[in-house]
């Protein structure tokens, strides 16, 4: 069997100028052709017009975390720093859904949608602290089609890769601290986690951040301090490094008209002045063609929540 020309994941094909402080959560909208990603600290929705090659930024009301395209709506599922809320990405007008506990230390990060539809997003401790020194620790959520907010997992510190096999049956996660991924049994119909497992081993100084997995059913992911993309094979194994020219990448996503083309965020944050002064294109975008095929990302559905950014009435 001939391997795939990876010549062109040499140099990044095109570089989005962005200088995200905190760029996170990039996803690809098949439907309008663009591109959307977070940043974080900048309280900024990011999108790419890649028709017109344009870029626009819309003003969050906080961190806005990570976010999801809902079915059959053009507003958005977002995570906030502090809760859950619906979100019209052009304009930042929101709706609240709910609020986790103890924002004002803990606050959400990284979040997808299952194969079935439901909004898995994972929180943080925010700050140096750990859950041991503090009695507080981060937990992933699950919010489903009617908005019930259930917890699965709990005692973390950075909860990040959250993606799925193709056929939904195996949920991949970090714990970021931890430098491993994790993989688990996925009940698709009702939503549960068992038989958690080392999935691959992230070797400091590197930490696992986003994560997604393509078409094969390979999984890719972005290496924080370590300036790499790493692409396992279903076992673990690793299949491919690709180097990138600034130390802290965060997340990733396949798009395009043929969800070939990779699209990966980066950051600022962290970095020393001397490295900022070396990493000229940390906070950018990095764009590259690759001879791999991604999946249509996961929409929210929504069995019973009101999905308008009116006020329920109280009685």
């Amino acid at each position: 069997m001939i391997g795939k020309d990876t010549t062109s994941l040499r140099q990044p094909s095109a570089v989005i100028s962005a200088a995200n402080g905190l760029g996170e959560c990039v996803l690809w909208d098949e439907k309008s052709e663009r591109l959307w990603w977070t940043d974080v600290p900048g309280r900024c929705l990011w999108s790419l017009d890649t028709l017109s090659e344009k870029t626009s930024q819309t003003a969050m009301p906080e961190d806005l975390c990570s976010f999801a395209f809902i079915e059959g709506s053009d507003l958005f599922l977002a995570a906030f720093q502090s809760g859950f809320a619906l979100l019209h990405p052009e304009t930042g007008e929101h709706r609240w859904l709910h609020r986790i506990a103890n924002p004002e230390s803990i606050r959400l990060n990284d979040g997808r949608v299952d194969r079935r539809g439901r909004f898995w997003c994972g929180s943080l401790v925010d700050g140096p602290r750990c859950p041991d020194s503090t009695g507080l620790s981060g937990e992933l959520f699950c919010i489903d089609g009617r908005g019930k907010v259930a917890t699965h997992l709990d005692g973390i510190h950075i909860s990040n890769s959250i993606c799925w096999s193709p056929d939904g049956a195996t949920m991949y996660f970090a714990d970021t601290r931890k430098n491993r991924i994790d993989a688990f049994d996925f009940d698709v119909r009702q939503g549960e986690l068992s038989a958690r497992r080392e999935f691959a081993s992230v070797p400091a100084p590197a930490g696992p951040d986003g994560s997604v997995v393509d078409s094969e059913g390979f999984l890719w992911n972005a290496q924080w301090g370590q300036g790499r993309v790493v692409r396992y094979r279903p076992d673990g194994q690793v299949d491919l490094v690709l180097v990138l020219p600034t130390s802290h990448i965060t997340c990733l996503a396949f798009g395009g008209s043929d969800l070939s083309t990779l699209y990966i965020t980066s950051a600022t944050y962290g970095l020393t002045s001397q490295q900022r002064e070396q990493e000229r294109q940390a906070g950018d975008v990095f764009v590259y063609a690759t001879p791999y095929r991604g999946l249509p990302e996961s929409r929210f559905r929504s069995d019973s929540i009101d999905l308008t950014l009116k006020e329920p009435e109280t009685t």
